[in-house]
């Protein structure tokens, strides 16, 4: 390939994977070229190549006699890029805090910084705002992490991040901003205090500190907060489901959503029965 095609291919990739990313191609949205061509103008050899790359990295699938598409999502998903995430970040914490200097130090303060200045998206709920925080949450967290000594744990955590950024829009945080009702005060509470500064500020106290046991402590419960929107948002969910269901004087049925965030549950406390057991 020329070098023409070369950068067409990456502008390609770099266009499509930042759209899947931030969910405008939204989940299992079908991929065709002609209609990726018909909305961003790109012809069928990048499309192809970066369709390909897309694949490698489990945010597009090929479907047999369907072709490509997005990359589904699901709380079974979620689930398990959340004990991923823990397996691999936990370690990578540890050696960051044995291994970081005075630079880095300071890198993560900055970072900090950044990021407690960030207007929270829950108090302006626009795509530009929740892009930034998104931003500025991912460097404070890979700065938390870049003195570490692992390069393939880095890599992985690279990886896994994304697809958490990407579960945790289409599952917690856009389901919040558009549900209006009353009855989604909890949800709305539970998305704030996830994207609160105070649980990175805990966190780097004790970072500073050198403090492993409590820094460990405090990373494992701030990557659960997400879970709770997610399982927040579900309740508020079916209990409108109920009462549409209700009013028309038909029988509820649980939606796909609420049947997997059921299954995660109860595999979730099947886990923690054999760790206490």
């Amino acid at each position: 390939m020329t070098a023409d095609g070369d950068s067409k291919t990456d502008a390609a990739y770099q266009l499509l994977r930042r759209e899947i990313l931030a969910a405008r191609l939204p989940a299992d949205t079908a991929l065709r070229p002609s209609s990726l061509k018909a909305s961003y103008g790109l012809s069928w050899t990048p499309v192809r190549e970066a369709l390909a790359r897309l694949e490698a990295e489990r945010l597009v699938v090929y479907r047999r006699n369907r072709g490509f598409a997005v990359a589904p999502v699901s709380s079974e998903e979620l689930d398990d890029l959340q004990r991923a995430r823990q397996a691999i970040e936990l370690p990578l914490l540890k050696e960051a805090i044995e291994n970081g200097d005075a630079e880095w130090e300071a890198s993560l303060v900055a970072a900090h910084h950044r990021l407690s200045r960030c207007t929270l998206p829950v108090d302006d709920p626009s795509e530009e705002t929740l892009s930034q925080w998104e931003h500025l949450h991912a460097a404070f967290h890979q700065t938390l992490l870049s003195a570490a000594v692992s390069k393939w744990l880095l890599r992985f955590q690279a990886q896994i991040h994304e697809q958490l950024q990407r579960h945790h829009r289409v599952l917690a945080i856009l389901p919040v901003f558009k549900n209006k009702q009353a009855d989604a005060k909890e949800a709305f509470d539970a998305l704030r205090n996830a994207m609160s500064t105070a649980h990175h500020t805990e966190l780097l106290h004790a970072v500073l500190d050198r403090d492993v046991d409590r820094a460990l402590m405090l990373m494992a419960e701030h990557a659960g907060t997400t879970m709770d929107v997610f399982e927040r948002t579900n309740a508020v969910q079916e209990q409108l489901a109920r009462r549409k269901a209700s009013k028309d004087g038909k029988p509820a049925r649980k939606s796909p959503a609420a049947k997997s965030a059921a299954s995660t549950a109860s595999a979730q406390k099947t886990r923690s029965k054999k760790q206490t057991g």
